[in-house]
């Protein structure tokens, strides 16, 4: 069915990530899961609030072999969009690209201005209200000339989906001539009824999950086995080799008036993206070193040479690592932007290149 497709749609729901340690919502009492019952479950059995078989929380889960699946079938060009109910971050995480994703019920880690709609990833949930339907963070847009509240994008019972990821999703669903569904229940509206579009159209509908769906009676193909067990097999039928997870992140140096500079970081989609847990900068000389512990990043050399040291938040173990600068070098105010590459299995950066 991939072979054949011409507009293959995946749709993804909690259990694609819980074998990375996150437990889902639905799963029963006696789930076969290592991450144990759903957090729904567990409150309707009165067994308390957490689980306490979670391996890892969201900002230190490692993407799974069916999120790494998903990137490489995008890059190979047989996947050509992705819908996700997910808020753990992981497809973003995962090196997918965010020109073709759905993100219908928000990221724990993105959050958008409510005047400008300027995204703004962060490398820690972002999140901080305490009301339900309340969902300000405290923090403001850094454009000048907006200045307006920034929002968490998380979506609960009740409200509205964002537009263009819900107009995303049913316009996807609509060309799909395969939709392929992995560990969803498929019980939560309007994003169940977008695989529901693709079925009804006459359309290919795989569907696998460990329990039953709403759709299992509209589906081609009708799967009961856990998301990664199929994938590494569907991969190995097509012949693709599916990549390990590397950590990428894009580093931006910006020269300003009066030889400043400025050092932040941005996603793929070229979207802010606080990475730092603290920047300075090292000029060679013992103890001779500008540290701040707190965006913006800014400074005004003593100096043309010298070395950013950069601090991550460290869920991955990331070590500091550093660049070597020539002021000189680098136009005036001109994003410069290098991507580093992280492998978690062996703690160490591997790569960086000028992009």
């Amino acid at each position: 069915m991939i072979k054949r497709s011409e507009h293959f749609v995946a749709f993804t729901g909690a259990g694609i990530s819980t074998s990375t340690g996150i437990p889902d919502f639905r799963s029963g009492i006696n789930t076969v899961l290592p991450t144990g019952p759903g957090a729904w479950e567990k409150l309707a059995q009165k067994t308390g609030g957490s689980n306490s078989n979670v391996k890892v929380s969201m900002s230190k889960a490692i993407p799974s072999l069916t999120h790494m699946s998903l990137v490489e079938l995008q890059q190979q060009g047989y996947l050509k969009f992705l819908i996700s109910q997910n808020v753990d971050g992981l497809h973003r995480r995962s090196g997918f690209s965010t020109y073709h994703l759905a993100e219908l019920h928000g990221n724990t880690n993105l959050e958008k201005c409510s005047k400008c709609g300027k995204e703004y990833m962060r490398d820690f949930r972002v999140r901080t209200a305490q009301q339900v339907h309340d969902h300000k963070t405290g923090r403001k847009c850094d454009n000048q000339q907006c200045k307006g509240d920034l929002f968490d994008s998380i979506i609960n019972f009740g409200e509205n989906l964002p537009e263009k990821d819900l107009d995303d999703g049913f316009v996807h669903s609509q060309l799909a001539d395969l939709h392929l569904v992995l560990g969803s229940s498929l019980r939560v509206t309007p994003a169940a009824e977008m695989p529901q579009t693709t079925a009804k159209l006459g359309k290919n509908l795989v569907i696998v999950n460990l329990q039953k769906t709403p759709l299992d009676s509209l589906a081609t193909l009708r799967i009961n086995a856990m998301c990664d067990d199929v994938m590494k097999m569907v991969m190995k039928k097509l012949k693709i080799e599916i990549p390990e997870f590397i950590l990428q992140r894009r580093l931006v140096l910006q020269k300003g008036d009066k030889n400043s500079l400025l050092v932040s970081a941005e996603d793929q989609n070229e979207s802010p993206y606080e990475i730092y847990k603290k920047v300075s900068i090292e000029y060679g000389k013992a103890n001779n070193i500008e540290t701040k512990q707190k965006a913006p990043f800014s400074f005004t050399p003593k100096q043309n040479s010298f070395t950013v040291n950069l601090g991550f938040y460290e869920h991955y173990g990331e070590q500091e690592f550093k660049l070597d600068v020539d002021m000189a070098a680098l136009p005036l105010n001109k994003k410069v932007v290098y991507q580093i590459q992280y492998q978690v299995s062996l703690q160490k950066w591997i790569s960086c290149k000028k992009l």
